[in-house]
C-alpha cells in the first residue's frame, strides 16, 4: 500500500511537470521575446499563489481545510502595505517579521478554536475569514499604501533577473517544508490527516499538531501576503481577493496531487500547479479569448483532477 502512494505521488508530480512544461512553452510561444524578464514576469504573477497553496496544502495533508487562508494574506498584505509605506528597509524588514507573527498566531488561534470546538475546519475557518477581512477593512479602508522599494527587491529583484522571485518560492519550500516533512511535527500531520483517532492511540498529541499544522499554514499565507505587497507596492483589502487566492490555493493543493482525505503529499507539486493556474488566463488572454473562461477551464480540471484521484484510491483499496 505504502509503495503504491509513493508511486502515485511520483506518477502526479510528473504528471504536473508536463503540464507546466506545456503551458509553459505555450506561453513562451505567444510572446515576441522570451527571455529573463519575461520568466520574471512569469514567477512574480505566481508567487503569492504559489506561497498560499503551500499553505493549505501542507493544512489539507493534516486533514483539514482553511477558507481564511486567503483573508489572512489579505490581513498581511494590508497589514505590511500601510505600515510599510515610507519606511526604510530595516522598519520594513521589522514589520515584515512581524506581520508574519501576526500571521502564525491567527493560524494557531484558528487550530486552537477548532481542537477544542470540536466544530469542522470549515465551518470555523469560513466564519474567521469574514472576521479577518472585517478586520482588514477596519486598518486600511482604503487601498493604496506601499513597501521600501529595497524591501520589496528581496521578492522582485532589482533589474531582468529571476533569480530573486525563483528564491521568493523555493526558499520558504527548503527552510520549511523540508526539515518539517522528515521532523517529528510533520510525521504527526501526516498521521493525524491519515487517521485522527489512530494518531491519538499511537501517543500523538492531535490538539498540539493541529495548532502547529495551522501555524504553518499562517506562516505561509503571511509570506504570501508580504509577497504581494511587494509585487504590487499595494494593499487592498477586498473581499473578492481573499475569496479568490482561497479558491486558488485549494485548486493548487488539488492539482499539485494533495488528496483531500489528507495524509498523502507534498509541496512541489502545488508548486507547479501553481503556475498552471496563472498559465490558463494568461493564454488565453493571449489569444484575445475573455479570461473568466478560464474560471471554467480551472473548475473542469479540478473535478478532473479530484475524480482521478478517487478512483485511483479506490483502486488501490481494492488491490489490497
Amino acid at each position: 500500500m505504502m509503495n503504491q502512494l509513493r508511486l502515485r505521488e511520483r506518477s502526479w508530480t510528473l504528471g504536473i511537470t508536463a503540464l507546466f512544461l506545456i503551458l509553459g512553452i505555450w506561453r513562451s510561444q505567444q510572446l515576441p521575446h522570451f527571455g529573463s524578464y519575461e520568466i520574471k514576469t512569469i514567477i512574480l504573477g505566481a508567487v503569492p499563489i504559489a506561497l498560499l497553496a503551500m499553505g493549505q496544502s501542507l493544512i489539507i495533508i493534516g486533514g483539514g481545510i482553511n477558507l481564511a487562508i486567503g483573508a489572512e494574506a489579505l490581513l498581511i498584505n494590508c497589514l505590511t502595505a500601510k505600515f510599510m509605506n515610507h519606511t526604510s528597509f530595516v522598519h520594513s524588514l521589522l514589520i515584515g517579521i512581524l506581520g508574519l507573527a501576526c500571521s502564525v498566531l491567527v493560524g494557531a488561534i484558528t487550530g486552537w478554536v477548532i481542537s477544542i470546538s470540536g466544530i469542522a475546519d470549515i465551518v470555523v475557518t469560513l466564519a474567521t475569514s469574514f472576521v479577518i477581512v472585517g478586520l482588514a477593512m477596519v486598518i486600511f479602508p482604503i487601498p493604496g499604501g506601499g513597501a521600501n522599494i529595497h524591501f520589496a527587491h528581496l521578492v522582485t529583484g532589482g533589474g531582468k533577473s529571476f533569480v530573486f522571485p525563483l528564491f521568493a518560492i523555493m526558499v520558504p519550500y527548503l527552510v520549511i517544508w523540508v526539515p518539517l516533512y522528515r521532523s517529528r511535527t510533520g510525521i504527526s500531520i501526516f498521521a493525524i490527516g491519515s487517521n485522527k483517532d489512530a494518531a491519538f492511540l499511537s501517543g500523538v498529541d492531535v490538539t498540539r499538531t493541529r495548532i502547529k499544522l495551522y501555524a504553518f499554514g499562517g506562516l505561509f499565507a503571511g509570506l504570501s501576503g508580504i509577497a504581494l505587497t511587494c509585487v504590487t507596492l499595494s494593499g487592498s483589502a477586498i473581499i473578492t481577493i481573499a475569496n479568490a487566492a482561497t479558491l486558488y490555493s485549494v485548486a493548487a493543493s488539488v492539482l499539485g496531487g494533495i488528496a483531500l482525505a489528507g495524509g498523502v503529499g507534498g509541496l512541489f507539486g502545488p508548486i507547479l500547479a501553481s503556475f498552471v493556474i496563472y498559465f490558463i488566463p494568461t493564454i488565453m488572454l493571449g489569444y484575445g479569448i475573455d479570461p473568466a473562461y478560464s474560471q471554467i477551464i480551472q473548475g473542469a480540471l479540478t473535478i478532473l483532477v479530484v475524480l482521478a484521484g478517487g478512483w485511483l484510491r479506490l483502486r488501490a483499496k481494492r488491490s489490497k
